[in-house]
């Protein structure tokens, strides 16, 4: 599915490039990333939830600079299905990881499952980091700083 697809479906719509709120997302991805790591001693699932909001908010930084946002319409998977069309050949099993981890993030938030291994959690903000650092590699500019 190209963009058309993503647009005849309403799953994004089009929106002014806007290198501030590109810059806003990352910063809070990597603020949600130590949050995150802070939290795991304490809550392994909650800070798998952060680290997966981080993806998040990277990809959605990511969708602001091609010059679209998600609709309401599924906003989490279409960040995940926009990600997987546009670096899933790039970062094939980092998109599935992303995919995977939305799916436990939804089934915590919404069905208060609350079992996540300290590997888990581990390789979720590992994931979130590579995913981040893939982000800012491909966007121009300020936003490969950290």
């Amino acid at each position: 599915m190209g963009y058309e697809g993503f647009l005849r479906d309403n799953l994004i719509k089009k929106v002014a490039r806007d290198h501030d709120q590109i810059s806003r997302q990352l910063r809070r991805a990597d603020k949600d990333l130590r949050a995150a790591e802070a939290l795991v001693p304490i809550d392994r699932t909650w800070s798998f939830t952060i680290a997966y909001h981080a993806m998040i908010r990277a990809g959605r930084a990511f969708m602001f600079s091609k010059g679209f946002l998600p609709t309401t319409l599924s906003p989490h998977k279409t960040v995940v299905d926009f990600a997987r069309q546009e670096l899933g050949n790039e970062y094939p099993d980092l998109i599935l990881r992303f995919s995977r981890m939305r799916r436990k993030r939804h089934d915590f938030i919404y069905d208060s499952e609350n079992a996540t291994t300290e590997r888990e959690v581990r390789e979720a903000i590992n994931a979130a980091q590579d995913l981040i650092r893939g982000i800012r590699a491909s966007l121009d500019g300020p936003f490969q700083m950290t």
